[in-house]
Formats: C-alpha cells, structure tokens, sequence
C-alpha cells in the first residue's frame, strides 16, 4: 500500500512539474533596450489579455508573435490597463540578435 502511495505521489509531482515548464518555456528572452543594442528589430508586436491572469496572458501572446516571426528577444514598451474594462494591452519590439 504504501509503495503504491508513493508511486502515485511521484507520478502527481512529475505532471505538475511538466505542465509548469511547459507554461513557463519560451524561446524568446525577454530583454532591456541597452541589452539589445546590437541586434537588429525588425517587428512591433502587441498581446491582449483578460481578467486576472490579463497581464501574463498578453504578455504570452506578444512573445508567442515574435517566436513565430523568428525572434530572438523582446523588450516591452508599453502596459495598458485599460479603463472600464477587463483588458491588458501590451506592447513590444521583437529583435533578432545574432550572437
């Protein structure tokens, strides 16, 4: 019985940690404007989100436009929480930097 608990204990820990990386992985890095000065951008990219999770959610739309443009880097200019809504708004510079 008790090894039967403890197979079941790890196998919930393992699922719980792939599906954290999984939300947490990117292969864009996000990035301050002096630590791109040598890259070149080429894309402006914005991310809508809503509710409680608005700003992670936008955020996770923007980056996911610039993997698909081949980025390597993303900086973010502006925040907006807009008024008398549910919504964020994001924006963002995508940059290629060939290191």
């Amino acid at each position: 019985m008790l090894k039967q608990a403890t197979f079941l204990l790890i196998c919930l820990l393992l699922t719980a940690c792939a599906s954290d990386e999984a939300m947490l992985y990117s292969r864009i890095n996000e990035a301050y404007d002096f630590e791109v000065t040598h890259c070149d951008s080429f894309a402006l990219v914005t991310g809508i989100g809503r509710g409680e999770t608005g700003l992670s959610d936008a955020q996770n739309s923007a980056k996911k436009q610039g993997e698909e443009l081949l980025g390597t880097h993303i900086v973010w200019l502006h925040v907006d929480h807009i008024e008398n809504s549910d919504q964020t708004r994001v924006v963002a510079v995508v940059y290629k930097c060939l290191i």
